[in-house]
């Protein structure tokens, strides 16, 4: 961990557009960012929920591994995010590990003094319900969209839902995911084999509608991918 002189935590980010200006101040005055390297573990599920955090650059993984050494939930965040909603005003400890996957530069405000501020605020705290509301929904959208007995559909939907939670628009109208995208974790979140997902993702490149090299997506054909988020 480095700790970063420069603190902006609140620059472009959205999580805090609606803070009047001695609200903000106590966010950016009790904010501290540091860069972690890639694979370093921010937190594990059961530590205690101290900390929010601000991703400003990078790429984070959530995990979190039953008794018997089952991952039974995976997810991801990108930059301008804060993480973790779950819990928010509510939980002690954290639910589930979070693990840099790139190198990564994040600001961290205690937990107490982030949810004080929010909790003034009726306008940002409608948007952080919204939040957690959408994050629901997606969750409940994995579910329905991996339920079904074809293994193929099940890794098409999590290509699908990658997609639409973490791609970008390129030139040409592609959609690229500019993180790394480990075929474990594709094969676990679709409940398959990683042998079974590194075979329907062959099929996917051979038909041109996915690249799949270096652990970075690119969708050729994105509106084959879609799934009903309204």
């Amino acid at each position: 961990m480095t700790v970063i002189q420069e603190n902006q935590a609140l620059k472009g980010c959205q999580y805090f557009a609606l803070l009047n200006e001695e609200e903000a101040a106590v966010i950016q005055e009790n904010s501290y960012c540091r860069a972690y390297k890639k694979g370093q573990v921010l937190f594990d599920a059961g530590d205690e929920r101290n900390r929010m955090f601000i991703l400003k650059k990078g790429f984070v993984k959530f995990e979190k591994i039953d008794q018997s050494g089952t991952l039974f939930y995976l997810n991801f965040v990108k930059d301008k995010a804060v993480f973790p909603l779950t819990g928010l005003f509510t939980d002690e400890n954290y639910h589930f590990s979070a693990i840099a996957m790139t190198d990564i530069e994040v600001c961290y405000i205690s937990r107490k003094i982030f949810e004080k501020v929010i909790q003034g605020n009726n306008q940002q705290l409608l948007f952080y319900f919204n939040q957690i509301s959408l994050t629901l929904k997606k969750h409940v959208l994995k579910i329905e969209s991996c339920v079904t007995s074809s293994a193929s559909q099940r890794v098409k939907n999590t290509l699908a839902i990658l997609m639409h939670d973490l791609g970008e628009k390129n030139y040409f109208n592609q959609v690229v995911i500019p993180y790394p995208i480990l075929m474990n974790d594709i094969s676990h979140s679709s409940g398959t084999t990683r042998e079974t997902a590194s075979l329907v993702i062959k099929k996917l490149v051979k038909k041109k509608k996915i690249q799949y090299l270096h652990k970075e997506l690119i969708f050729f054909d994105p509106a084959y991918f879609s799934l009903d988020y309204d």
